[in-house]
């Protein structure tokens, strides 16, 4: 007669605590099972036996022990509950991220290349600051921090690639995260260039057989290389040898919902937990990790040159407050365009080159007050300027609170603003705004009558 064993259980559903089970069948931590939950079957993970002396109440057994999943490593359950307490979120739901949205079977049809361009090996050599960054890099074993501060165009993709042919050669996997989903396919390609066909790729914008195909692809070690966004994190790569997070300084590795985590701090972590260096790679690294380098908790390397030994761009400043003052600015131009900015636009049209101008900006005008007396629409939650949207639609960028834009409301203003203004009721209102319409429109009546200009945003996605 076999003995039956009681086991904590990551249950997945919104639950803080670890559920506890028997079972007469062997199992092990990181094994995938099904529990009854109330009056449903849930999925959960072993966590490690129950060897609490308290059996007061009745104890359920597992239903049944799933086998189209891997058991996870020990390494995968210490990081998935470090996940769940740092972030204060369920650890079964947090192992839930761990698994491809579809069952195996419904993966064993034919996979979708998603690029088909020429595998072939580019030979590239590494220039004297790059080979010093692999060797220092190298020479430490087991979990080390490293900042790879490089300039942009230095070669910073050149280091990763060398350091996971070297991992890949040892029969270890690597992991490259990206900040955004845009920026895989090109980097995919590079990749692709010269590891050949050994890398996957893992983000929300696939499919879900997509996904699952790229994750069973890894679980098999028919891929050793993956590159994705900041949910990649959570696959359980077999034989880890690495992990990259590009451009670590960008705000998108953080998650602001559901499970609320920041990928590149979490990345960290799971390097330290399965002893593995992980390298944080950036043109302009956070403060958080330029303090962890100045306490000496990281490893500093330095790209200062470009790889392809090009100049870099000459940069100007221009202060439009200074150049009105000293009365150089052309009386015909926008108020947004400096007599630098327009003369460089024109000798640039002139030869037959295109100009990209950018404006990291939403709305048509980040305030809007009454020229009189002096009035400012601003969110009654937050005590900022309003943002006026179309004609008359103010929105807070911060707790999206709206409202309309209308002379009834200002009734409510202070009073030591005048609440009889005639500039007020008539909408003779003035707007701090600049914004991508306005430049477009500008530019073409001003600079260049016969100039082609193209109006992109980032909130439509269209030109």
């Amino acid at each position: 007669m076999s003995s039956t064993d009681l086991w904590q259980i990551a249950v997945a559903a919104p639950l803080p605590q670890l559920l506890t089970y028997s079972s007469s069948v062997p199992l092990q931590p990181g094994q995938t099972v099904r529990v009854p939950l109330g009056k449903r079957s849930a999925q959960g993970v072993v966590i490690a036996k129950d060897t609490s002396a308290r059996k007061d109440f009745q104890i359920k057994s597992i239903t049944e022990s799933v086998e189209a999943f891997p058991v996870l490593s020990p390494q995968h359950v210490d990081w998935a509950l470090w996940i769940s307490k740092y972030y204060h979120y369920p650890a079964g739901e947090v192992f839930s991220f761990f698994f491809p949205p579809l069952p195996q079977k419904s993966a064993k049809a034919k996979n979708k290349e998603f690029f088909t361009e020429d595998l072939q090996e580019k030979q590239i050599q590494l220039n004297k600051e790059q080979a010093e960054v692999v060797t220092n890099i190298e020479k430490l074993s087991g979990f080390s921090s490293h900042l790879l501060w490089g300039i942009t165009g230095s070669g910073k993709t050149e280091v990763y690639i060398e350091l996971i042919k070297k991992k890949l050669a040892m029969n270890q996997g690597a992991m490259i995260l990206v900040p955004e989903i845009a920026l895989t396919p090109q980097l995919v390609s590079r990749f692709r260039s010269r590891l050949g066909d050994q890398v996957a790729v893992l983000h929300s914008g696939l499919t879900d057989r997509e996904r699952t195909n790229q994750w069973w692809d890894l679980m098999e070690k028919k891929k050793r290389v993956l590159i994705g966004a900041r949910s990649a994190l959570f696959c359980p790569l077999p034989d880890l040898g690495l992990i990259v997070v590009d451009e670590e300084h960008e705000s998108s590795y953080k998650q602001d919902e559901k499970l609320r985590y920041n990928a590149r701090d979490s990345a960290i972590v799971r390097a330290q937990i399965e002893k593995i260096p992980v390298i944080l790679g950036s043109a302009t690294p956070s403060l958080e990790t330029w303090k962890n380098v100045l306490d000496k908790k990281y490893h500093l390397h330095r790209l200062t040159q470009r790889a392809s030994q090009l100049l870099l761009p000459k940069i100007e400043v221009v202060d439009l407050t200074e150049i009105k003052n000293e009365e150089r600015r052309e009386s015909f131009l926008p108020f947004w365009l400096s007599t630098p900015l327009y003369k460089a636009l024109t000798e640039n049209y002139q030869q037959g080159f295109q100009s990209a101008l950018f404006l990291n900006r939403r709305g048509i005008a980040q305030t809007v007050l009454c020229n009189d007396c002096g009035f400012i629409y601003k969110c009654p939650n937050c005590e900022i300027s309003l943002t006026l949207h179309g004609q008359s639609h103010l929105v807070c960028h911060y707790c999206d609170y709206s409202q309309q834009m209308t002379p009834n409301l200002w009734v409510s203003a202070p009073s030591k603003f005048n609440r009889t203004c005639n500039a007020f009721f008539h909408m003779r209102k003035f707007f701090v705004w600049i914004e991508t319409k306005l430049i477009r429109e500008s530019a073409w009546k001003i600079l260049f009558l016969k100039w082609k200009g193209e109006r992109f945003t980032s909130l439509s996605g269209h030109r």
